[in-house]
């Protein structure tokens, strides 16, 4: 009997187009429907309101609707991680064409998701590295998920953002500059995981967890490596150079897939601790316990 499962995402991720085309979802018993997400708000109030079953999310984002009560939905969430799912796809601060050097972004604008969010506290690290504090030198935008700020970015709304996932490449091949990467401010770093409510742990999920196993394994396997290029080579806007490009960040140790799904302690508490300098935890907390499984982030 083949299972639902409805899955809330940012951009397209490999792993997940793998299962699908593939058959990996439906060998598992899985029917898999994937929704792309207007922002990080949006995301979660859909998961707790029963619209997705689990979500591909930054972890930040999950420790900022677990700990802090004035999250942008306005109360706790009871949230668990199921699963590391990659490095933060070569997370990049990226100038619009003509901005060539951090510095060039006094008095500019800066498009993120939500403010209070883990990729604009990267971005907000890279900017006061340049000499920039955010909301006085720079502008901040909330300007909602990866692609559309990719197309806000071309559109001249502002004149930089943070952008990963193969979105930075193609802002590059546009004429935009790549400023800074994520692992200049914070190493080792984890930028994508597997979410659900601490309520869900059905036969759907685990079987999720199983595909998604599987689904990398390929990916990662160097003889798949022309069937995952042609994947990728399929996204809108994606020609072969920009799918090597993509290629390479994927099995990249440092920005690529977290192969076999563990949860990395150190990249985990380095993003906690990211968020705690800037001030984006209402309390103090004991950030090595919540890096690890039981800590109240990560299922055990």
């Amino acid at each position: 009997m083949t299972q639902p499962l409805r899955l809330g995402i940012f951009s397209a991720n490999v792993v997940a187009t793998w299962a699908q085309e593939h058959g990996v979802f439906a060998a598992h018993g899985l029917a898999v429907e994937q929704f792309p997400v207007a922002s990080s708000p949006a995301q979660f109030a859909s998961l707790m309101a029963g619209e997705y079953d689990a979500v591909l999310t930054s972890p930040d984002n999950v420790a900022t609707y677990v700990l802090n009560d004035g999250n942008p939905l306005g109360r706790r969430l009871d949230l668990h991680i199921v699963r590391a799912v990659d490095g933060g796809g070569r997370l990049s601060l990226v100038g619009a064409p003509g901005v060539e050097r951090i510095a060039d972004l006094a008095g500019a604008r800066f498009g993120v998701d939500v403010p209070t969010s883990g990729f604009a506290f990267v971005g907000f690290a890279l900017l006061r590295r340049a000499g920039l504090e955010p909301g006085r030198d720079v502008e901040v935008v909330t300007a909602g998920a990866t692609p559309r700020r990719r197309q806000l970015l071309a559109a001249g709304e502002f004149e930089a953002t943070l952008l990963n996932a193969g979105h930075e490449i193609r802002a590059v091949r546009s004429g935009a500059t790549v400023l800074g990467v994520v692992d200049e401010v914070v190493q080792p770093y984890l930028g994508t995981v597997l979410a659900t409510r601490a309520d869900v742990d059905t036969p759907a999920l685990r079987a999720l967890l199983d595909a998604w196993d599987d689904a990398e394994k390929a990916v990662l396997a160097p003889a798949d490596r022309e069937d995952v290029l042609a994947l990728l080579a399929a996204q809108p806007d994606t020609d072969r150079e920009t799918a090597e490009q993509m290629y390479a960040t994927l099995v990249d140790p440092r920005h690529g897939l977290c192969a076999g799904g563990a949860v990395d302690p150190a990249a985990f508490e380095a993003v906690l601790r990211l968020r705690a300098e800037q001030g984006g935890f209402e309390a103090e907390h004991d950030l090595a316990a919540l890096s690890r499984p039981g800590g109240g982030l990560i299922r055990e």
